[in-house]
């Protein structure tokens, strides 16, 4: 059984709802990364799966707008103004592009195109700002603030970590002076004013709850929101589940203070690049490089193929793509019966391709116009899917060698031009990849020649190197009749040169 309906069938299990409100939420705080997109395809997914067993689902998206800016990732290091914001509100940093109101909202609208280039629809996407202005957490923050000592005492107890004797850390103030709100700290609470200092500039100030220049710690916003929310399922990375994590946290609240069960949680295991874990600021695993050659569908494949808490080590190595490539079309053949991978493919649009990725790669070399090749393939649905990513792949250099089939003719031999020959004649049109690529130990067997040599002198004939791509798919990809037509061009050339 697939992860995701093992995980459904518990949470149908455990509670029964009307409607299943589903959540997820992640900082805009800088380009999205493979990491992004777990956290909006694993939560969607299980949403969908609970609508494909009957029952309703409600997708919920939060942006935290309201996190500071705590560093400034790789892919804006140019932007030096950005300095000036660090520790600020995300809302209230400029967007260094000037095309959004801030730079919250920036990556906000990046994280919606994501989703729409993805797939992943979502029944109503909240900003932590618009909430907070519109005083959705006021109650919470006086309900901390009135139970202070229990409070303190589920946070040192979930976090395994000592408080200050004097901490009332409930909100981060957003200082008046600088604008900072990871400098502040509260020293009082009276009639719903917060009185706190800054020790970045040193100022000291008051704020009301209903001035909203505030946000709750992140262990007190979360499970707040859920429960304002009526979020019946929310997960997260693995780190969140660690013991001592923000979750054994946010369960406390909900059944301490709350008095109520919390969402049923789920985890999910990080995302490698390369066997390293992603990270904004150091701009691994960048989406605008990783989608300029994979397809999203393959994307949301391999991600959703693996146990939820496994990991997943991407490599952005040539043949490990093409194979990833591959799989994803031969499952969709029902050439695989894993059920992990059948839902997995099911759950990332369960797209039908005819032919691979890798052939695609041949027919552009070879003809570099896709209405010829949509005319030889008789599929235009693959080509308009596909077209772009080949055309990257081919443009910037990232098809493997024994993939190039940048026609080079050089001569060969004379003493196997003969057999070379004999092959030539022995194959036709009717015959197919398979067929044509066992005629080459056939008759190079029957010639007394070994069939290596035979394959390495077609291929140093046609691309002057000794490897190429399958012989047999090659030569129907370029034509049986073209495929004569060179060889007879070239030993011509050779039999004039003897």
């Amino acid at each position: 059984m697939s992860w995701v309906d093992e995980y459904v069938r518990n949470v149908f299990n455990v509670r029964d709802s009307d409607v299943y409100v589903v959540a997820s939420g992640l900082t805009t705080s800088g380009p999205a990364h493979m990491g992004t997109v777990m956290e909006l395809l694993i939560p969607y997914s299980i949403s969908k799966t609970i609508r494909r067993h009957g029952r309703k689902s409600y997708f919920i998206f939060i942006a935290d707008t309201l996190d500071s800016l705590d560093s400034i990732p790789a892919q804006l290091t140019q932007f030096k103004e950005l300095r000036d914001y660090l520790g600020r509100p995300l809302s209230m940093v400029i967007d260094p592009y000037g095309c959004h109101e801030n730079y919250a909202h920036h990556f906000l609208d990046e994280v919606l195109t994501l989703m729409k280039k993805f797939s992943i629809e979502c029944d109503e996407v909240l900003t932590a700002d618009k909430l907070y202005s519109e005083g959705w957490y006021d109650d919470y923050a006086r309900l901390f603030f009135s139970r202070l000592d229990e409070v303190r005492n589920i946070l040192e107890t979930t976090s395994f970590r000592k408080l200050p004797p004097n901490w009332m850390g409930v909100v981060k103030p957003i200082c008046s002076r600088c604008g900072r709100n990871d400098t502040t700290t509260v020293k009082s609470f009276n009639n719903d004013l917060i009185e706190y200092e800054c020790s970045a500039c040193g100022f000291n100030g008051t704020t009301a709850i209903s001035d909203h220049r505030w946000k709750l710690l992140w262990r007190l916003d979360w499970p707040s929101r859920q429960d304002f929310l009526g979020v019946d399922i929310e997960g997260g990375g693995v780190d969140h589940f660690t013991k001592g994590g923000s979750w054994d946290t946010a369960k406390e609240i909900h059944k301490r203070l709350f008095n109520k069960e919390p969402p049923i949680p789920f985890k999910f295991g990080f995302v490698l690049i390369e066997g390293r874990k992603m990270s904004k600021s150091k701009g691994l695993g960048s989406l605008t490089e990783i989608l300029k050659y994979i397809h999203p569908s393959v994307i949301k494949y391999f991600l959703l193929k693996h146990d939820l808490e496994e990991n997943r080590n991407l490599r952005l190595e040539p043949k490990f793509l093409l194979a990833l490539y591959e799989e994803y079309r031969l499952v969709g053949e029902g050439k695989y019966q894993d059920v992990k991978q059948l839902r997995a493919w099911e759950l990332s649009g369960g797209m039908r391709w005819s032919i691979s990725f890798s052939e695609l790669l041949v027919y552009y070399q070879i003809y570099r116009d896709w209405d010829v090749i949509t005319k030889l393939i008789k599929d235009e649905f693959l080509v308009n899917e596909l077209k772009t990513y080949v055309e990257n792949w081919v443009n910037n250099g990232l098809v493997p060698e024994d993939y190039e089939v940048q026609l080079k003719p050089s001569k060969p031999s004379s003493d196997i031009k003969k057999v070379i020959l004999m092959f030539k004649d022995s194959i036709d049109e009717s015959m197919s990849d398979v067929d044509i690529h066992n005629k080459v130990y056939e008759v190079a067997r029957n010639n007394g020649v070994e069939p290596s040599e035979l394959f390495k002198a077609i291929y140093m004939m046609l691309f002057s190197k000794p490897k190429g791509p399958r012989l047999g798919k090659f030569i129907k990809v370029l034509g049986v009749g073209r495929f004569k037509a060179l060889v007879d061009e070239i030993l011509k050339d050779v039999a004039e040169g003897n």
